[in-house]
């Protein structure tokens, strides 16, 4: 097809037109979006940093002279307040699924307070047989603990030569017993004293000839719960030969800290567990609060009266909760909201009720009930506290620079440290300069954990401990990568205290060789830990709380060694 030159004019104009508004709507605006997304991230405010070590700032696609790995993006938060606020996304806050509660006064709710001990004889039952002549013991039947005996049985046979020399004087008297009735009576007395039966007499004087073995009877009744005496064995008069208790009632004898005592009253109802008898409720009420305090430990024992249709066996390991009422103006938060150092305790308020900002505040716990804390200082009524997601909100403010668990200002309290018998580790190679401060405190997270019997916490304490160990250049050559892991991988709280010992053997040996400590560390020692075989750990303050047991024997141990800055 041929077109004239009249007929073309009119298209290559139309064409024309076309290219021209095409380029003007698409192209323009395209440049212009492409203007506004490039003005938008220019004006975007953050630094590179790197997510183990916020202190560490640089440039994109840069890389942390620390552990190597690549710097991440951190926009600043619009919020103007305080210098350590931080903002989460919606969807960060929804994956994380933070919980908040508002603080208000708990005076007079009901409260939990757990106690542990172990179950003992009624003392008021108990009785101790003793021997009521001297004389050697040529039979003893009571010989076995846990045996039955009745009040009047007879518990063996005794030689006695002063008891012999008694009867041959009775036999004696017998010739003038016409002329010297007082002789006589006397003489006859003299073996009632030593509870000699009206029927023994008689059956004595029937033989005409004193008695070589005489018969020993129970003086009580009751269950033996110890042996003392023993076949062949010469004793006094008076010396004990074995303890009865009556086991139909036994006591819970409970051991409550002093800050503890103010909660604590006659009458108390008390629910009691064992592991000897797993889903056993047993109940009962505090009888006896002793009113001197054992000052070594600054605890009172608390007495718990048992009816024992359960069974229970003195030496049996308890635990107990008592309920009573908070007191006046208490603040009370779940144990959930409360991050734990060791010596100081933080939680996350969320700064405004329409925007997802939070803080970090230090506060000053009090005393610890069954789920809760006390706070003494650093919350106000009305302020809005985070009690699930908390880990995260903490790993979050480190990122941003934040305070948070592991950057709380240093202060002039002092830690504790390990112990001469620890030292069989791998060679380890230092560097003297080196700051462990956050590998510290993951470690003391992870043993406070332990303590409260948390093992959720502690596991997520012991992959933050993880972390940190792989990433600590001055930590090289050792096994303490693929212990953790151990207890990373742990399924039960028991297969975590099983891990945590040769986890903090080589920890602690490890921590000796540091210098510059800039608090002090206490090595602790329990003997029970492991069977019976025994098992070090670290921690901040003097007084033993116990990883390996928890509330179940929460101050068994002593301190081994102290390591001063």
């Amino acid at each position: 097809m041929k077109f004239s030159t009249k007929q073309l004019v009119p298209i290559v104009l139309t064409a024309l037109i076309s290219l021209s508004v095409g380029y003007f709507w698409f192209g323009g605006k395209a440049k212009q979006t492409k203007t506004e997304s490039e003005t938008e991230t220019e004006t975007v405010e953050g630094r590179w940093t790197c997510s183990m070590h916020p202190e560490v700032h640089g440039e994109e696609n840069g890389a942390c002279p620390i552990c190597a790995m690549d710097l991440v993006f951190m926009p600043h938060s619009h919020d103007e307040g305080s210098p350590n606020h931080f903002e989460m996304t919606e969807q960060a806050i929804a994956l994380a699924n933070v919980q908040t509660i508002t603080v208000g006064e708990s005076s007079g709710k009901e409260i939990s307070i757990p106690l542990s001990g172990k179950i003992t004889t009624n003392k008021n039952t108990d009785a101790v047989q003793t021997i009521l002549y001297d004389g050697r013991i040529d039979e003893f039947y009571a010989n076995t603990i846990g045996k039955k005996v009745r009040k009047g049985q007879t518990i063996g046979k005794v030689y006695s030569p002063e008891l012999y020399l008694a009867q041959d004087k009775l036999l004696t008297s017998v010739s003038y017993r016409e002329t010297h009735q007082k002789l006589y009576d006397a003489a006859r007395n003299t073996l009632g004293l030593w509870k000699v039966t009206d029927a023994q007499i008689e059956e004595m004087l029937k033989q005409g000839k004193p008695m070589d073995n005489f018969p020993l009877y129970a003086d009580v009744s009751g269950t033996i719960v110890e042996v003392l005496g023993a076949k062949g064995q010469f004793y006094k008069q008076g010396d004990a030969l074995y303890q009865v208790a009556d086991l139909s009632t036994v006591w819970a004898e409970l051991e409550a800290h002093e800050n503890h005592l103010a909660n604590l009253a006659i009458g108390q109802s008390v629910e009691l567990q064992t592991s000897a008898l797993p889903g056993t409720r047993i109940t009962g009420k505090v009888a006896l609060i002793e009113p001197i305090l054992q000052t070594h430990q600054r605890i009172a024992k608390v007495r718990v009266v048992i009816p024992n249709r359960y069974q229970l066996k003195p030496g049996m390991f308890v635990e107990a909760m008592v309920k009573g009422n908070s007191q006046n103006n208490a603040i009370l938060l779940p144990k959930s909201a409360v991050l734990w150092t060791g010596k100081r305790s933080l939680v996350y308020k969320k700064v405004y009720t329409d925007q997802t900002v939070f803080e970090a505040l230090e506060v000053e716990l009090g005393q610890s009930y069954d789920n809760e804390y006390e706070i003494l200082d650093g919350l106000n009524l009305g302020d809005e506290i985070v009690t699930n997601g908390t880990f995260t909100l903490d790993a979050a403010a480190q990122l941003q620079g934040k305070l948070s668990m592991t950057s709380l200002p240093k202060t002039k309290s002092e830690p504790p440290k390990p112990d001469k018998d620890l030292s069989n580790p791998v060679p380890l190679q230092i560097e003297s300069d080196s700051d462990i401060s956050t590998t510290l405190n993951h470690y003391f997270g992870l043993k406070d954990a332990l303590v409260a019997s948390d093992f959720k916490i502690a596991q997520e304490q012991a992959k933050a401990l993880g972390e940190s160990i792989k990433t600590e250049k001055h930590i090289n050559h050792t096994k303490l990568p693929s212990l953790i892991q151990t207890l990373v991988e742990a399924k039960d709280l028991e297969g975590q205290r099983k891990a945590f010992k040769p986890f903090s053997k080589d920890f602690l040996a490890f921590v000796k060789q540091q210098d510059g400590l800039e608090e002090t560390l206490y090595v602790q020692y329990c003997p029970m830990a492991d069977n019976n075989r025994g098992g070090f750990w670290l921690s901040l303050q003097e007084e033993i709380r116990n990883p390996y047991f928890g509330d179940k024997m929460l101050i068994c141990g002593k301190v081994t060694e102290v390591l001063k800055q």
